[in-house]
């Protein structure tokens, strides 16, 4: 009996052993879900990290370029090869790589090109053809050793909104736009051309109209005022005369000689009532002398609509949240820049210069805003005034947003308002902190505490204004849609 008692005492020794070990071995259910979890949050960091979607927009917006650059050999080699016998097409033609039965592209609602201009499309049949039958009317095959174009590419989307253009103009451009924000940085802006957000190659880059959406920027979407993405004119609405080089205002084409405006209702040397060829472009002077009217009329023309409060606000609010557009490069500290608004701690150039509207390439850092996407927009605050609708209805104001006080015309501060009119709240009109105005760059609004009606609303302050300027400053000052003013230009939406 001893003997067995002993084997089954030793067993259950070596089962509690085993079990021991086992348990040593295996994870417990709480121990499985912890590490589940951080494998889990890992992944969502490496994928955040990542970013996708950003890598599929890199990724497309490489073979964009390498297909433009592939076109520029192409094109230019056959130039070499052959300079009289081949047919480049029109220059008042913009060639697109888009599929349609319509020969000038009909089926796409295109943005309206300048006058003179046409589109050009093929059958999706013919669209990669390198025999002229293609989107591009150059016939490759007939040289026997081009080794650069067997088939015509076309944009990895191809759609209304990314597809391949051509012109030959003076000499010929083709380009692409570019979708990654870093790419856009990369090369749209050191292309050489006049497009910012389209890579361009080519002989002469500045034959392609600059038509929307080139020069225009995407703005990421507010809850809190209704707005989805939308794209607005990065530039102050310009005039130009052959639909890529603005035109500048000499004197006979000003509103006022003293300033650097170019008027809307002055005939000069141009039909000044070519709405075609309103584009948005660094170059050129900005347009003025346009009535809030006629703002709308021309904005509509291009298949957009003249700015919103909603649109206004949703750019202002997302500004101001980026550090990079504060003095001090933090946000809340030093101003949120004035741009040229004639107050050199808020914004640039003294006072002494307040007659120097601002335009070109090579701006000061506080022309421009930096949008949480990486957009960029210039003179949202200072240069001129922009013509603004209160709704998309353009609904027009009777009750003004006041401070209480005195009667009369004043400008007052943001922070001090106390009744916002027909506006709903301080969301329609003031910055997230309801405590800065313009001691932090926001500018001021131009408001009467009396009854008023038929109101239209201006935007950002002009060159002039100094520490009235600003994202968020505000003029209620002009009782007509038919008023105009040397510092009162616009900018359209869409």
């Amino acid at each position: 009996m001893s003997k067995v008692k002993s084997i089954n005492q030793k067993s259950k020794m070596e089962n509690n052993t085993t079990q021991k070990q086992n348990a040593k071995k295996s994870f417990t259910l709480v121990e499985l879900m912890i590490v589940i979890a951080i494998l889990a949050i890992l992944s969502a960091i490496v994928i955040f990290a990542l970013n996708p979607s950003e890598l599929f927009k890199k990724s497309r917006d490489s073979r964009r370029i390498t297909d433009i650059q592939t076109l520029y050999k192409g094109i230019s080699f056959m130039e070499s090869w052959n300079t009289s016998g081949i047919t480049y097409g029109t220059s008042t033609t913009v060639y697109l790589s888009l599929p349609d039965s319509s020969t000038t592209c009909s089926s796409y609602a295109l943005p309206t090109l300048p006058t003179g201009y046409t589109y050009n499309c093929v059958t999706s049949t013919n669209l990669r053809k390198a025999d002229s039958n293609g989107w591009i009317p150059i016939d490759f095959t007939v040289a026997n050793d081009n080794k650069y174009i067997t088939s015509l590419p076309i944009d990895p989307i191809n759609d209304i909104n990314y597809y391949y253009s051509y012109n030959p103009g003076g000499s010929f451009e083709v380009n692409a736009l570019l979708e990654s924000n870093e790419y856009i940085t990369k090369f749209s802006l050191n292309d050489g051309g006049d497009s910012f957000n389209s890579y361009e190659n080519g002989s002469s880059l500045t034959d392609m109209p600059l038509t929307f959406p080139q020069n225009w920027i995407k703005v990421p979407g507010n809850t809190t005022y209704g707005t989805s993405d939308f794209y607005v004119m990065q530039y102050e609405a310009k005039y130009s005369t052959d639909g890529h080089g603005a035109s500048d205002a000499t004197d006979d084409c000003r509103v006022d000689t003293r300033y650097d405006t170019y008027d809307w209702n002055k005939a000069c040397a141009y039909k000044a009532d070519q709405q075609t060829n309103v584009i948005s472009s660094p170059l050129g002077s900005p347009i003025a002398g346009v009535t809030h009217n006629e703002a709308k009329a021309i904005c509509a023309f291009l298949g957009a609509h003249l700015i919103t409060n909603q649109e206004w606000m949703t750019i202002a609010r997302n500004v101001e949240q980026q550090s990079s557009n504060w003095t001090l490069g933090t946000v809340g500290t030093g101003y949120l820049f004035n741009g040229n608004s004639s107050e050199v701690s808020r914004g640039y150039k003294a006072f002494a210069d307040r007659y120097d509207v601002d335009k070109g390439v090579n701006r000061n850092q506080r022309a421009v805003f930096t949008l949480s996407n990486g957009s960029q927009i210039y003179d949202f605050s200072g240069n001129v005034w922009e013509h603004t609708m209160v709704d998309i209805n353009d609904t027009l104001l009777d009750n003004l947003p006041n401070s209480g006080g005195e009667s009369g015309w004043r400008w007052v501060e943001l922070s001090s308002l106390t009744t916002y009119g027909d506006f709903q709240s301080f969301d329609d009109l003031c910055p997230t902190n309801f405590s800065w105005n313009a001691n932090k760059g926001m500018g001021r609004v131009s408001t009467n505490v009396d009854l008023q009606s038929d109101r239209v609303l201006r935007r950002g302050g002009d060159f002039g204004d100094s520490s009235y300027a600003g994202a968020y400053a505000m003029g209620l000052d002009w009782n007509s849609t038919g008023h105009s003013a040397y510092d009162v230009g616009f900018r359209c939406a869409r």
